[in-house]
């Protein structure tokens, strides 16, 4: 998906202005926004609590501060925060339908960030889920930190995507 088509999704007009980097993954399945957003902000396998590790690591490197891993939240379609100015993690939510979109936004000393997932409807009750992630660099140590983790981050992306989506498969069998 080209960067100019993300503002034609639910929940998207206008938040990429300025972005330094966006990008967006798609995939499809049947089960609803809430409980597609909770499974991908509840993954973390032993591999990713390793990347959370050296991510610290690095921002200390840069002179961002003590910094630790965050406790890991579990979400549900029940407990995901969907109301504007809730918490899901460092991630507060800036719009939220809780049917087709999902806008979460993170600030921190070196960027900010916006989380969003936006669905639309496809055929046979299938709908395609976009994960898109917005990047605005607020210093050097911005584009230096993001720069240096994006190959994870379209790893991580991309691998709970496909976990929640083979979940939802393996409950159907």
């Amino acid at each position: 998906m080209l960067r100019h088509d993300v503002d034609s999704l639910s929940g998207m007009k206008g938040r990429t202005d300025g972005a330094d980097h966006v990008d967006v993954q798609s995939l499809d399945g049947t089960i609803s926004l809430k409980a597609f957003t909770a499974g991908v902000l509840s993954y973390r396998p032993g591999w990713m609590t390793a990347l959370w590790h050296v991510r610290v690591w690095l921002l200390r490197l840069l002179g961002q501060g003590e910094r630790e891993v965050p406790d890991m939240e579990r979400f549900t379609e029940q407990t995901l925060p969907v109301e504007v100015g809730e918490h899901a993690g460092f991630f507060e939510v800036v719009a939220s339908d809780g049917e087709t979109y999902w806008v979460a936004e993170g600030r921190e000393s070196h960027l900010t960030a916006v989380l969003a997932v936006s669905t639309e409807p496809l055929q046979n009750g299938m709908r395609r889920f976009h994960l898109i992630t917005v990047v605005w660099y607020l210093n050097r140590v911005g584009w230096i930190y993001f720069n240096f983790i994006r190959p994870f981050h379209h790893l991580v992306v991309l691998c709970a995507m496909r976990k929640v989506l083979s979940l939802e498969r393996g409950v159907k069998k």
